[in-house]
């Protein structure tokens, strides 16, 4: 299983390889699981990080369990269980396309995730995000609508 893993991502990262993989799981939407031969493999969305109930957050609140519930539902309508998505590996973070979309920027376009900077090494890659959160947040898009304080506490946070 770690064979297999190990082999995804020296190819990926070598060879630029993407792979199509089922999607598994989205409970937390920060940690999509996708399915292997005899396992599932983890990975969180490279630039994005997406309002998840988690008692070490400085930010919580009473309208933060909202918040989380609603991004998994904008997981829900806009990704299919058992699914084929293109995934490439990016310093340990997953970009994930699907229906010729990127995950990643769909989920901050939508407003239901803030843009986190951490192993983000492709500068043309973080300033697209950062746009895109940019409109969301002018527009209120998405939770930026009805939680911004929330929001903009979150982003600040990374």
């Amino acid at each position: 299983m770690r064979l297999l893993i190990f082999i995804i991502l020296f190819s990926n990262v070598s060879l630029g390889i993407e792979y199509k993989l089922l999607l598994n799981s989205y409970f937390n939407p920060n940690r999509l699981v996708f399915r292997l031969y005899k396992g599932a493999f983890e990975c969180s969305l490279l630039g994005v990080i997406v309002p998840f109930y988690d008692s070490n957050n400085k930010c919580i609140n009473k309208n933060f369990k909202k918040m989380s519930n609603l991004s998994i539902g904008f997981f829900q309508n806009n990704l299919d269980l058992e699914q084929l998505y293109s995934i490439n590996i990016k310093n340990g973070f997953c970009v994930v396309k699907y229906k010729n979309l990127n995950l990643n920027e769909e989920v901050i376009k939508a407003g239901y995730g803030v843009v986190n900077r951490n192993g983000v090494q492709d500068s043309e890659f973080l300033d697209r995000l950062l746009y895109l959160q940019n409109l969301a947040i002018e527009n209120r898009v998405g939770l930026w609508n009805s939680f911004y304080d929330e929001m903009e506490c979150f982003r600040d946070s990374y």
